[in-house]
């Protein structure tokens, strides 16, 4: 997704009463209530739906758009035969950005339970490479350059205090190799996360990639440039931590490249950081600020003038507004100020979102 798209039309990750963490808004269904599923042995299935419309206004240098889109058609469920062994599907449609490749989540997970709290994962999921967590509609600059959704395996250790893992997948960028010429045909990126809990008003971690190219945003960009002169393989690495005070939540998370990609267009070194304040000033409304800043962050690569396009802002900030007028649905509204994207150019966007779980 390019950045004026991304800006624009960003899904929203956390507003009053939405989101797929909530454990009440998720239907558990038990083996004993249903005995077809009690004879295959199914202890319990759990599903959600996630439903997000979105409207947008932005004004980026002297070009204005607006739109109405449905940004999000979510489903995913959980079906466990045992305590400590479980399979999740998830499918997702965006519309304009994720209109094919619809399978977004399909693993195995072995453990994770009270009783054997060392895991296995298996499939294809989102390897916890990032927090990422935020009150606002558009996703945070630390997630546009780190998430990952990749078939891998990993390992892992958790309990109330500490979650550490490790995991290796197949890349698709490989130094050398253009783009449609094959990819990494070896188990050769891994990444390592390990997350806190030393109080309960803290949740704090690190994370480390061996390769920034294999990321969502630059997975494709990757495959662009792999293959130009300079080029070389460059980890990336991250820390964040979420503070809890009674009805105030504040969020901090910086990610960076380790080393710098030289290439004949020039030196880029990505790195992102967002930092968050919000407040819950009604049982259904949450208020939230923002400030966040990028250096060489971008959603694409152009092969003819041998320069990255599609610039991520180098500054945005801005306010946002949500208020879950039912259990299962709310409404949000966020403005931002978004500087220094292609051309240097400043703007505005405006955005609202209607989001309905079921």
């Amino acid at each position: 997704m390019n950045m004026t798209k991304g800006m624009m039309v960003a899904a929203l990750v956390a507003v009053v009463g939405v989101g797929f963490a909530d454990e009440n808004a998720t239907v558990d269904i038990t083996a004993k209530e249903i005995g077809v599923l009690a004879k295959k042995g199914l202890q319990s299935l759990e599903w959600g739906l996630l439903l997000e419309t979105e409207g947008y206004y932005t004004k980026i240098g002297g070009a204005s758009e607006s739109g109405i889109i449905q940004a999000t058609v979510e489903f995913k469920m959980e079906a466990a035969v045992a305590e400590w062994l479980r399979g999740n599907v998830g499918l997702l449609w965006e519309q304009e950005s994720r209109e094919d490749n619809n399978i977004d989540e399909a693993f195995v997970t072995l453990g994770a339970t009270e009783s054997i709290p060392y895991y296995l994962v298996a499939g294809r999921f989102y390897q916890p490479v990032g927090n990422f967590e935020s009150a606002f509609i558009s996703d945070p600059m630390t997630l546009e350059l780190m998430e990952m959704n990749r078939t891998a395996g990993m390992v892992g250790y958790g309990n109330q205090w500490i979650d550490a893992n490790v995991g290796a997948f197949n890349g698709d960028t490989k130094k050398g190799v253009a783009e449609d010429e094959g990819g990494d045909a070896m188990i050769s990126d891994v990444y390592a996360t390990v997350s806190l809990s030393p109080a309960e008003q803290v949740q704090c971690g690190a994370y480390w990639l061996s390769d920034m190219m294999e990321t969502y945003n630059y997975g494709g960009v990757g495959q662009l440039v792999a293959d130009q002169p300079g080029y070389d393989k460059v980890g990336g690495a991250g820390a964040f931590i979420n503070v809890y005070l009674g009805l105030l939540t504040f969020n901090f998370e910086y990610a960076a490249a380790l080393d710098s990609y030289n290439l004949d267009g020039g030196q880029y070194t990505p790195a992102a950081f967002n930092i968050e304040g919000s407040a819950q000033i009604h049982d259904r409304v949450v208020v939230g600020l923002k400030y966040e800043a990028s250096d060489d962050l971008y959603a694409g690569y152009d092969r003819v003038a041998l320069q990255f396009g599609d610039k991520y802002p180098g500054q945005a900030y801005g306010a946002v507004v949500s208020y879950g007028f039912h259990d299962n649905a709310a409404i949000a509204a966020e403005y931002l100020r978004v500087e220094e994207l292609d051309d240097n150019a400043n703007g505005h966007v405006v955005a609202v979102q209607l989001a309905l779980e079921i």
